[in-house]
């Protein structure tokens, strides 16, 4: 087990690298815990069992009744053991200045209660807080580089604690955590990357919009009518994605003047117009054929221009809409636009069913025309209406 954060390691995450980190994973057998080596900083605590060496029970306790800690501190086995590089390599403790936390006896509280049984157990600091940050040593400042720099405030026994043999320890820790400016960085980084000619040429590459035609930027349709719209990627090594969208819908009035737009339907869609596929890729060199198809669709609006409507009736008026042909590249979010009008022609339809003018008067028999309930203003205008149709 490695305590110690290694300059290289350092070094390595400055630079923005991950090299030295992913060499420090592959020391661990357990997989999905990480090395110690790599944290920013790490606190170590627990009874670590080390004992005083050469020195009596007798002279142990003169010492902590004089509070010579200083003394016993050079009997300490953990800190030999730590100079010596032997354990806990990298990392550090606070100066200690409480009397050793074992062996007490329970439920007596004082220095009076160590052990004075048989055994008559040595004390000892058996019970210890260990730490190690960024610093590579005691008087680096917190930075990129150094990001966690931590200090002691407080490192002490709970000396009133008398529920065990031993007495727990505690420590307080004040610790600065570099910050990364983002603005800061975002303009660094785009300083890097402006000044690099080849990371400019693979962004300018990226970011490129595959060239791309379709086949035609006028639709017609009559009733149940389906076109094919072709759109091509003439690139020759990306790939194109598209998008198709409709920016409202038009009516065309009497004067084939075009009412104000509005969007209906999913994508904007109208309802009488189904589009698929409305998104896809298309590979190099390749086509993808979209289908254009009118459908009949009914209103129940009461009033159409002015006109009075019966319910679920078909709008007979002429439409034309704008699809929106959106094509961009795999790493980009700009887009190219290609427009496609998109005209339903009522009128023209109902020219092919009805070449005279007077047929469907002829055909129709008692059916009235729109035109003609206007004109009737009474329940007696009606009759003498059906009997002048009916007459030869």
């Amino acid at each position: 087990m490695s305590f110690f954060r290694p300059t290289g390691l350092i070094n390595a995450a400055t630079a923005g690298t991950s090299s030295a980190v992913q060499t420090l994973r592959g020391t661990n057998t357990v997989e999905g815990i990480p090395e110690l080596s790599e944290a920013d900083m790490v606190v170590f605590l627990g009874d670590f069992n080390y004992r005083l060496d050469g020195i009596s029970y007798d002279e142990a306790r003169d010492f902590v009744s004089q509070r010579c800690f200083d003394w016993l501190r050079e009997r300490d086995q953990l800190r030999a053991e730590m100079e010596a590089g032997n354990v806990f390599q990298g990392m550090r403790e606070a100066v200690i200045t409480f009397p050793p936390t074992y062996k007490f006896e329970r439920h007596q509280a004082g220095l009076a209660g160590y052990d004075s049984g048989e055994k008559k157990r040595i004390p000892a600091w058996c019970d210890r807080i260990l730490y190690r940050d960024s610093r590579s040593s005691l008087v680096a400042e917190c930075s990129l580089e150094c990001p966690v720099v931590s200090s002691i405030l407080q490192y002490e026994a709970c000396m009133d604690v008398t529920d065990s043999d031993h007495k727990p320890v505690r420590c307080i820790f004040t610790v600065d955590i570099a910050r990364v400016d983002e603005s800061i960085r975002r303009q660094e980084f785009g300083e890097i990357l402006g000044s690099n000619e080849k990371i400019k040429c693979l962004l300018e590459e990226t970011c490129k919009i595959p060239e791309t035609i379709v086949s035609t930027n006028n639709i017609i349709l009559q009733n149940q009518d389906t076109l094919i719209l072709r759109v091509t990627n003439k690139g020759v090594k990306d790939i194109a994605l598209f998008e198709i969208l409709c920016e409202g819908q038009s009516t065309m009035k009497v004067d084939l003047k075009a009412s104000d737009q509005c969007s209906r339907g999913s994508f904007g869609f109208p309802r009488w117009l189904e589009v698929a596929p409305t998104t896809g890729i298309i590979l190099p060199g390749h086509t993808v054929e979209i289908s254009i198809h009118h459908e009949n669709f009914h209103t129940q609006e009461e009033f159409v221009d002015g006109i009075a409507q019966n319910c679920w009736c078909e709008d007979a008026r002429d439409k034309e809409i704008i699809l929106v042909v959106k094509v961009r590249g795999n790493y980009t979010s700009e887009a190219r636009n290609h427009r496609v009008c998109v005209r339903h022609c009522f009128s023209a339809e109902k020219k092919q069913m009805d070449p005279t003018p007077n047929s469907s008067r002829q055909i129709q028999g008692s059916v009235l025309h729109r035109s003609d309930i206007q004109r009737l203003s009474s329940s007696y205008d009606m009759v003498d209406h059906l009997q002048n149709l009916r007459s030869p």
